[in-house]
């Protein structure tokens, strides 16, 4: 307020001698108004429109390998399940948000939000970022509190693209990870793509609640249905088909809760339910 109202002073001292009374009343009535911000573009809370199974929805997958991964999964368990759902899987592997020198995310999302117009889009970023911040508009080092910022501003043009394209949008926070620079890197950023989510309205969807181990430390197998079964491969940050059907239903079930027009028929039953634990 302080600052206001010596920047109102230096206002009022360059425009002239007004009447001092005036100018007191003013000044107390700016330095006591409410601070006026921008309003962060808010991405959808439903859909636009309702679905069918001869007018899906659009689902668009975005973000790195693991993005990939779940994306390829999501395509499977939500024709399994009956959903009236497209997938198109745009993630790319070796991909994220630091290099946009090497894949700039924002721009490619907003060409494939205008190619695709999806009804709801799926992310996931985060395990290629722990480098430099590298951007049309300078450089970042990794641990540093523009580094920070800057990757700040690339989760919100990821929103705010969401917001202007009318989709929903699930953010998935990264699972646990088995190295451990990586996982304390993911620990770090986790609570950062929680935050922008919810300033902009879209689903924070974190893995770590059912795929971590005990106290959320990385796990290499956890139990389902009473067996302990293997989830993620042996490189500690990758899952296997186990791992990614875990996450594709967990991610459906949370869709099918908050857009129940995605499921136009009775709910799927028997084994495209049930996890491939045969695979083990």
């Amino acid at each position: 307020m302080r600052a206001r109202a010596l920047a109102l002073i230096g206002l009022l001292a360059a425009c002239g001698q007004p009447d001092p009374r005036a100018a007191a009343q003013d000044l107390g009535a700016l330095a006591l108004a409410p601070r006026v911000t921008a309003a962060v573009p808010q991405v959808a809370r439903v859909p636009s429109r309702s679905f069918a199974a001869d007018d899906p929805a659009r689902i668009l997958v975005i973000g790195d390998s693991l993005g990939q991964g779940f994306g390829q999964f999501l395509d499977r368990q939500a024709a399994a399940r009956g959903l009236a759902a497209r997938v198109l899987n745009r993630a790319r592997v070796s991909t994220g948000l630091a290099r946009a020198d090497y894949y700039d995310w924002p721009a490619g999302f907003a060409a494939a939000a205008a190619e695709v117009v999806p009804d709801i889009v799926v992310a996931h970023f985060g395990a290629n970022d722990m480098q430099t911040v590298i951007r049309d508009d300078g450089r970042s080092p990794f641990g540093t509190p523009e580094w920070e910022a800057a990757y700040r501003t690339q989760i919100r043009a990821i929103l705010a693209t969401a917001a202007a394209s009318g989709a929903m949008l699930w953010w998935i926070g990264p699972a646990p990870d088995g190295n451990s620079g990586l996982n304390r890197h993911l620990a770090r950023i986790n609570p950062i793509f929680a935050d922008e989510a919810a300033g902009a309205g879209a689903v924070y969807f974190p893995l770590a609640g059912f795929t971590a181990g005990e106290g959320g430390a990385f796990a290499r197998a956890i139990e389902i249905e009473g067996r302990l079964v293997t989830i993620r491969t042996g490189d500690g940050s990758h899952f296997n088909a186990t791992g990614y059907t875990l996450v594709a239903d967990r991610l459906i079930d949370d869709m099918l809760a908050r857009v129940p027009s995605l499921l136009p028929g009775p709910p799927a039953e028997g084994p495209a339910r049930v996890l491939m634990l045969s695979l083990q």
